[in-house]
C-alpha cells in the first residue's frame, strides 16, 4: 500500500525537528524523523532551514508574506507556508527547545561547579591584653584584607542523580516527537483546508453545469409552448428549476470564499479570499488493499505522540527511581584555594603586613534520617507512573480507532467514488435520451425534469467522492504518522 510518499517540499520546521533529534542523539533522539520521512530527507535538505548548532530561534520574528492572487498554490507550497507561520509550530519549536535545554541543566550535575571570588575590607576590634603589655588591657587593631580565592564543590555520589538526567533526557525527546506531532497537525489541516477549497470548486463548477442543463431545459420548453406542444405549468417548472439552479450557483459561490478563509487561516497568513489553488485532478478508483494489522503496527511504531507517552511513561519511573534515592546518602566535597593580603595596625605595638596562600578542602556525607515528606513524595511518584501507563494505554487504543476510522473512511470513498462515476454516466445518458424524447414530443417535461434533477445530484456527487477520497487519503497517513502524500503541482493526487 502506497499510502505515503512523503512531501517533495519539507517544511522548514522538520529541518528544525531533526536539529534538536542529532543534539540528543546519544539519548534515542533519531526516532523523531519517521521512516517515511527519513527515505525522502537527503533529497529534500537543501530545501530546508536547519538548525545549526542547536541555537538561535527558528521562530524568529519574520514579516508575513503576502499571497499572489494571480500564482496557483499546489499542496507542498501551501504546507511549508503554513510550517512556517503557524503559531502552533513556534510554540511546540520553543517548547521543545526549552526541554532540550533543561535536559542539559540536568547534565550538568555531573559537572563540578567553579567560582572565583574577590572581596575586600577593613575591620577595626578591640584585643584584650593583660595590663604589662598595654595599660589600658586592650589593644585596638586595624585590619584591612584582600582575599582572592578559586572555589570549588563537586559531589561524588548521588543515587538520584542518574534519574534525574534521564528523566530530563526522556522529557525533551517527547517534546521533540510532540513538536513532529503539531508539524503533522498543521500539515494535515492544510491538506484538509485545501481538499476543501478543491471540493467547493468542483463544485462551483457542477452547480455552472446544473444552471446551464436548467436554461437549457427552460428554453426547450418555451420553445415546446410557442409550438403548442407544452403546457404553460411546463414552462413554470422549468422557470423553477433554473432559479432554483441559479440559488445552488449562488451559495457554491459563497462556499468558495468560506473554503478559503479557513485555508488562509490554516497555513498562518491574514484570512482572505484572494488565493488560487491547482485545480483537483480526476482520478480512477484504485484498489485499496492493504492489511489493516500492518498499518496498525506501522502506527503504533512511527506515531510521534504515541511514542511520546512512551517516554513519559519511562520519565514516570525514573521519578519513582528519583524518590526513592531520598533514602539514601550523598557524598560531596568543597576546596578552596586563594591568597590572602593584609596590613593590620594596633595602637601598641607592630604588626606586620602578610600576603600568604590559603587553602581549605572538606568532605561530607549527607543522611536525612527523618524526613517526613518523602514517603509522600515516593507515594507520589508511584501515582504519576500508574496515570502515565493509563495514559499510554489510552494512547495506544486511541490510535487504533483513528487507523481502523481511517481505513474504514478511505475503503467507503473508494467505493463512492466508483459508485458516483457510473452513477454520474448513468444520469448524463438518462437526461440526454429524455431530453431528445421531450424535443420529438414523445416525453413528458416531468420526465426531463426528474432526469435534470438526477444529474444535478450525480454531479455533486462526483465531486464529493472525489473529494473525500483525497481527504481520506491524507486523513490515513495522519492517523499513521506520516505526512500527507502530494503528487506533482499539475495538480493533487494521494
Amino acid at each position: 500500500m502506497k499510502h505515503s510518499s512523503g512531501l517533495p517540499v519539507l517544511s522548514s520546521r522538520i529541518a528544525t525537528t531533526l536539529g534538536l533529534a542529532a543534539c540528543l542523539s546519544s539519548a534515542g533522539f533519531a526516532q523523531v524523523m519517521l521512516p517515511a520521512q527519513a527515505a525522502k530527507a537527503p533529497a529534500c535538505a537543501s530545501a530546508a532551514r536547519h538548525v545549526s548548532g542547536c541555537s538561535g530561534s527558528a521562530c524568529d520574528a519574520t514579516p508575513v508574506p503576502e499571497l499572489d492572487s494571480k500564482q496557483q498554490y499546489d499542496l507542498p507550497t501551501l504546507i511549508d507556508m503554513a510550517e512556517s507561520l503557524s503559531p502552533e509550530t513556534c510554540i511546540a519549536w520553543a517548547t521543545a527547545k526549552r526541554s532540550l535545554e533543561q535536559a542539559g541543566i540536568a547534565r550538568a550535575e555531573y559537572l563540578p561547579v567553579m567560582a572565583f571570588v574577590a572581596h575586600g575590607g577593613d575591620s577595626r576590634s578591640i584585643v584584650p591584653f593583660p595590663k604589662p603589655i598595654a595599660p589600658r588591657g586592650y589593644v585596638i587593631a586595624e585590619i584591612p584584607e584582600i582575599v582572592v580565592q578559586a572555589e570549588l564543590e563537586y559531589k561524588l555520589l548521588d543515587f538520584g542523580r542518574p534519574a534525574r538526567v534521564d528523566a530530563a533526557k526522556l522529557a525533551a525527546q517527547a517534546s521533540s516527537l510532540r513538536m513532529t506531532r503539531t508539524q503533522q497537525q498543521v500539515a494535515f489541516n492544510t491538506a484538509r483546508g485545501f481538499y476543501r477549497v478543491q471540493e467547493t470548486e468542483g463544485q462551483l463548477a457542477a452547480a455552472k453545469q446544473i444552471l446551464n442543463t436548467a436554461q437549457t431545459l427552460q428554453a426547450n420548453a418555451q420553445m415546446q409552448f410557442d409550438n403548442g406542444r407544452a403546457t404553460l405549468p411546463d414552462v413554470q417548472n422549468a422557470d423553477a428549476g433554473a432559479a432554483e439552479a441559479q440559488f445552488d450557483l449562488a451559495n457554491a459561490e459563497g462556499e468558495v470564499k468560506k473554503a478559503k478563509l479557513a485555508l488562509t487561516e490554516a497555513i498562518g497568513v491574514e484570512p482572505t479570499t484572494e488565493i488560487e489553488v491547482v485545480a483537483a485532478e480526476k482520478t480512477r478508483p484504485e484498489e485499496f488493499r492493504a492489511n489493516v494489522d500492518e498499518m496498525l503496527q506501522q502506527a503504533w511504531k512511527s506515531r510521534p505522540d504515541l511514542l511520546a507517552r512512551e517516554d513519559e511513561f519511562k520519565r514516570a519511573k525514573d521519578s519513582v527511581k528519583n524518590a526513592r534515592s531520598r533514602y539514601l546518602p550523598t557524598v560531596s566535597m568543597a576546596a578552596v584555594v586563594g591568597q590572602t593580603n593584609m596590613d593590620p595596625t594596633a595602637d601598641y605595638g607592630y604588626l606586620g603586613p602578610a600576603s600568604v596562600t590559603t587553602w581549605s578542602a572538606q568532605g561530607q556525607l549527607r543522611w536525612e534520617i527523618f524526613n517526613g515528606a518523602r514517603g509522600h513524595e515516593l507515594q507520589a511518584a508511584k501515582a504519576e507512573q500508574k496515570a502515565a501507563a493509563e495514559e499510554k494505554r489510552a494512547a495506544e487504543d486511541s490510535v487504533t480507532r483513528q487507523v481502523w476510522e481511517a481505513y474504514v473512511d478511505l475503503q467507503t470513498a473508494l467505493e463512492q467514488q466508483r459508485a458516483a462515476q457510473t452513477f454520474l454516466t448513468s444520469s448524463q445518458t438518462s437526461y440526454d435520451s429524455s431530453l431528445d424524447a421531450f424535443r420529438y414530443g414523445v416525453r413528458s417535461l416531468v420526465d426531463v425534469v426528474q432526469a435534470e434533477k438526477l444529474l444535478a445530484q450525480a454531479r455533486l456527487a462526483s465531486v464529493k467522492a472525489e473529494a473525500r477520497t483525497l481527504q481520506s487519503r491524507a486523513a490515513l497517513s495522519y492517523a499513521l504518522g506520516a505526512m500527507p502524500a502530494t503528487a506533482t503541482s499539475n495538480g493533487v493526487r494521494p
